[in-house]
């Protein structure tokens, strides 16, 4: 080492390379330094609040709207099977479990026994509470929206009973769509105090892990913030998998929220509560002791082609890339149903399938739930209309379904075509290849949606077209 490298300074001069003394920026010869210059206290705290304020929106941008992506479909050569589910599941959970910008499973094909779709609350909630009460072993519930209505705390009170029969419940839940801090406190708190083990994912700061309410703890990297974890998934004594576009919620039940959940059994179970257990063992979950009760193999293993696909934030995007490849194998007819279809490159991918000659036809709100994505759509409906596809629009209610019919493949789950779902939130979806399950979800779905729908106009007066163009460039940020 130099002689003149070893010199340290405390004081307000330092020792340059050169051995000259170089000034040392303190809070009182930079203050000197302003007036000198004709420059204010106030001037130079408006300078630092402005540079505060720039380096926020940086990392506001890196850490919430950046869209990372990486190569995650179709399903790698070690992508985690129906067998290898629980062995995946107990390697993931021993480092800490799948959070945003950190590992995740990534799941090969397997089979679906049973693929049942439910339309509205009035026929899906009755359905899935029963299968909650014939719970023996264990009730797990992801779920973006379980709110303190009707319907949340019939739930919430079956739970209740079935813990005091000894049944197992883990829930995770979003600190955004389910309010455990504020408005469902007491019956979150509750549910806890029975037994139940329930973790929070925090949009808003700050982040913590553990188990809700006492037991959690400040994490410092902070990397659930801004990135909601928008999916809903039961799995009830991993022999049943309950998913679909809708919250424990009180206006999926009253027709106000028009969704479908889908009921499965088979192989496929076995992944999808792989997927639930290392979400919870990564929102600060403790794994459940003698995790192969978790993870039965089924009494029907089932025929039907299935996978499992997330987005977890951070870049694992296999549902975002596996609806892409869907639209594109499009040969003879695209239905689309879905509350929020803003994301730019969906909307060229279905305008390409029209103008290749597939059928096309969009199924979304006369009246939405976001009036800037309803404006940004119908910016495109002259081009979609040009195209060839039939845009219809279902009056009275908020359509709120997310599937995608392409010939013989079906998706389901939670993913919206917005750029929130598509790439930064935590969302689930299930895709199958079935004429049959294509042909139940046109009876019970979209045929009659179709009926009562109305063709979708675009906007009329130059202030509407005005309001649609601009929402269709922010599209980004919807």
């Amino acid at each position: 080492m130099h002689a003149h490298e070893s010199n340290t300074s405390i004081g307000p001069t330092a020792s340059g390379g050169n051995g000259a003394a170089t000034p040392v920026a303190t809070h009182a010869n930079v203050i000197d330094l302003a007036r000198r210059h004709g420059e204010t206290p106030l001037a130079m705290r408006r300078a630092a609040l402005g540079t505060v304020s720039l380096a926020t929106m940086f990392v506001v941008y890196r850490r919430v709207l950046r869209i990372p992506q990486r190569t995650c479909w179709p399903p790698p050569r070690d992508a985690v099977t129906s067998a290898g589910a629980q062995t995946a599941a107990e390697a993931l959970c021993a480092k800490g479990g799948a959070r945003p910008h950190g590992e995740s499973l990534a799941f090969a094909w397997s089979t679906a026994a049973t693929i049942e779709p439910w339309v509205e609350g009035v026929s899906f909630f009755p359905r899935i509470l029963a299968d909650v009460e014939a719970a023996r072993s264990s009730v797990h519930i992801l779920m973006f929206g379980w709110r303190e209505g009707d319907v949340g705390t019939r739930m919430a009170a079956l739970l209740e009973q079935k813990l005091a029969d000894g049944i197992e419940v883990r829930v995770i839940v979003d600190a955004l769509g389910s309010r455990p801090y504020f408005q469902a406190r007491e019956m979150f708190t509750r549910l806890a105090a029975m037994g139940a083990e329930i973790v929070v994912n925090d949009v808003v700061p700050f982040d913590r892990a553990g188990l809700f309410p006492d037991g959690r703890k400040f994490v410092w990297r902070q990397d659930e913030l801004g990135r909601a974890d928008h999916r809903k998934l039961f799995v009830i004594d991993g022999t049943v998998a309950w998913t679909g576009g809708a919250g424990i919620e009180d206006h999926f039940r009253d027709g106000g929220f028009h969704d479908v959940m889908v009921r499965l059994t088979g192989d496929v179970v076995r992944q999808a509560q792989a997927a639930f257990l290392t979400s919870f063992r990564g929102y600060g979950g403790p794994l459940p002791a003698g995790p192969s009760r978790h993870f039965p193999a089924p009494a029907d293993a089932g025929t039907t082609p299935i996978v499992l696909a997330q987005v977890i934030p951070g870049g694992h995007v296999a549902a975002s890339q596996a609806i892409r490849e869907q639209i594109d194998g499009a040969h003879e007819r695209l239905d689309v149903m879905n509350p929020y279809f803003t994301d730019r490159d969906i909307v060229e991918r279905i305008l390409a399938a029209a103008r290749r000659g597939v059928e096309v036809r969009v199924v979304v709100s006369k009246k939405s739930n976001s009036a800037q994505a309803t404006a940004a759509l119908r910016h495109r409906y002259v081009e979609l209309a040009a195209a060839g596809v039939e845009v219809r629009e279902l009056p009275g209610t908020v359509v709120h379904a997310k599937v995608v019919v392409a010939d013989d493949v079906v998706s389901f789950g939670t993913v919206n075509l917005d750029a929130w779902a598509l790439y930064r939130n935590s969302e689930i979806m299930m895709m199958a290849r079935s004429p049959a399950l294509a042909a139940l979800f046109a009876e019970r779905l979209f045929e009659p949606d179709i009926a009562r729908s109305n063709r979708g106009e675009p906007p009329a007066g130059v202030r509407q077209r005005l309001e649609s163009r601009m929402w269709d460039k922010l599209a980004y940020y919807l």
